[in-house]
């Protein structure tokens, strides 16, 4: 007998989805011009043809170059002091509840807020854009990694003490391993944020990009050119996340079968 809470097989689910796309798309082409004027929600055959032209002339790998470079360098960055400050902290108990106030006061604060100030420190440029994709970053991988430090069984380090592990043992052997899963967790978290925070930057303060491209295509009123900057992203961002979840899942420990 056929159980039916059994997880369908992975080629079904994929041609569901595919079916899905497909009448999604067929839908909006004929809404298109037809229940609602094109001018709004563009149509999918203009959207492929210009993303077409923007590969076929090359003109779209100036936006996508800009945008990696931009998002790349502002997650390093915002990624190792974020893990670093996290580590710090998370191993001084006393210091983290003497900064744990100003700390949240300014990862509640809107980060956009804070281009401004950054143009004025760094001018209109790439260094700028990359401080503010860092500071939207940084607090996230700095509360993984503190709540990753939290979460260790102290007994096991008290256990290596006593066994007379050194401190750099210890970090080396039980804290980094253990923090592991919270830290994938919290950059494949950020990364969304991030390419967020690096489109807004690209709209408000340049000249290149896909960020830009949407503004500048919404300046033109080209709904086509504002669907196909979102395509472009979208494809951008799976191609980023595809690995990301892939150290996540590999990072999990494995539980024992009952």
């Amino acid at each position: 007998m056929r159980n039916r809470n059994a997880a369908p097989k992975p080629e079904v689910v994929l041609a569901q989805q595919l079916v899905f796309l497909v009448v999604l798309l067929a839908t909006w082409q004929f809404a298109s011009g037809r229940l609602i004027p094109a001018f709004y929600i563009s149509s999918p055959s203009d959207i492929v043809a210009i993303v077409w032209k923007w590969l076929a002339d090359g003109s779209i790998w100036l936006h996508v170059g800009s945008t990696i470079i931009t998002l790349f360098m502002g997650y390093a960055v915002g990624a190792l002091l974020g893990i670093g400050f996290g580590l710090l902290l998370g191993l001084s108990p006393r210091t983290e509840r003497l900064v744990a106030p100003f700390i949240a006061a300014l990862y509640g604060l809107p980060k956009v807020a804070l281009l401004p100030l950054f143009v004025i420190f760094f001018g209109i440029g790439l260094v700028s854009k990359v401080a503010l994709v860092a500071s939207v970053v940084i607090f996230l991988l700095f509360y993984a990694t503190l709540a990753g430090v939290r979460d260790i069984d102290r007994d096991i380090i008290q256990s290596m003490r006593l066994m007379g592990a050194r401190s750099d043992e210890i970090t080396r052997k039980v804290r980094l391993p253990a923090i592991l899963p919270w830290i994938y967790t919290g950059l494949r978290t950020s990364i969304g944020y991030a390419l967020t925070t690096t489109v807004v930057s690209e709209a408000l303060s340049s000249n290149r990009g896909l960020g830009f491209l949407i503004e500048y295509s919404a300046s033109q009123f080209n709904s086509a050119g504002v669907f196909g900057a979102v395509v472009v992203l979208l494809v951008l961002s799976s191609v980023i996340m595809i690995p990301l979840g892939m150290l996540e899942r590999r990072s999990r420990p494995t539980r024992p079968s009952r």
